[in-house]
């Protein structure tokens, strides 16, 4: 559909260049939402940033390894950025792992952090996928509605668009929601919201995988959802029980910042 970008004489790649934008822009939220929650912004970040680099060199070298011969007959390939040369899931568990230990190293609270980088996440997915719609990597299926975007010879539901109009939802609830006291709220709120998006706009996915006679992503966002909620009530119930020992909490939940401002992420 768009696979490049027109920028007067240049022509850059839509997928790569969108990427970036919304690592920056997860980066900049992350870091503004931190403030919120009593944080400095350059713990977010640099906790952040160390999160997405160990991310990635993993899910690029796990990749290589996997796929040696390949890379060894063409070894250009292995700074080739498509998506398809990382592997999810180590990229995942690095990133994970060295969060938690940049947190520890640096004495963070890792709910208020994690909560803060779980808004961060919310707003670089609103780009993906708008990157997936314009590149074609996300197709719907055939529709007849107004508001249906042609691919090629037919018009189909734009379900990256769908996604990212969920997530921008999403993103309003959160920053309107933020409690400094009640981090835990936040990080599973990002949970449900993000799971509840795909259980709704993934409906409309062509050729998505089949669990049975389900769509895999539907029945996994359907699972997701679920222990959300459920913590969420947990948190609730939890929060309750503070608040009537110590009366004074629930008065705390402010919003407003509770450090200084940082020039450089304001």
């Amino acid at each position: 559909m768009h696979a490049t970008l027109a920028l007067g004489p240049l022509s850059l790649p839509t997928g790569p260049i969108l990427a970036m934008l919304a690592a920056l822009l997860a980066l900049e939220f992350a870091g503004r939402a931190g403030r919120r929650f009593g944080l400095h912004a350059d713990d977010v970040w640099n906790t952040s940033l160390l999160s997405l680099l160990a991310g990635l060199i993993v899910a690029r070298i796990w990749t290589i390894i996997q796929f040696w011969p390949v890379y060894r007959d063409e070894p250009l390939l292995i700074v080739s950025l498509r998506p398809s040369g990382f592997a999810f899931w180590p990229g995942v568990a690095a990133a994970v792992a060295v969060a938690f230990a940049w947190m520890v190293y640096r004495a963070l609270d890792p709910a208020r952090v994690g909560a803060s980088m779980a808004i961060g996440m919310v707003a670089g997915a609103i780009v993906i996928n708008i990157s997936l719609f314009l590149t074609g990597a996300l197709v719907g299926v055939p529709s007849s509605a107004p508001w249906a975007m042609r691919n090629f010879s037919e018009m189909v539901h734009p379900v990256g668009l769908y996604r990212a109009a969920g997530l921008l939802v999403l993103l309003a609830l959160l920053w309107a929601t933020t409690n400094v006291e009640r981090p835990g709220r936040t990080i599973w709120l990002a949970v449900l919201g993000y799971a509840l998006v795909h259980l709704v706009a993934d409906a409309f996915v062509r050729d998505a995988a089949l669990l049975g006679a389900f769509v895999q992503s539907q029945v996994l966002a359907l699972g997701v959802a679920v222990v959300a909620a459920l913590a969420l009530a947990r948190e609730a119930a939890t929060f309750a029980r503070r608040a009537a020992s110590a009366p004074t909490l629930a008065t705390g939940a402010s919003t407003d910042a509770v450090v200084p401002a940082d020039p450089a992420h304001t």
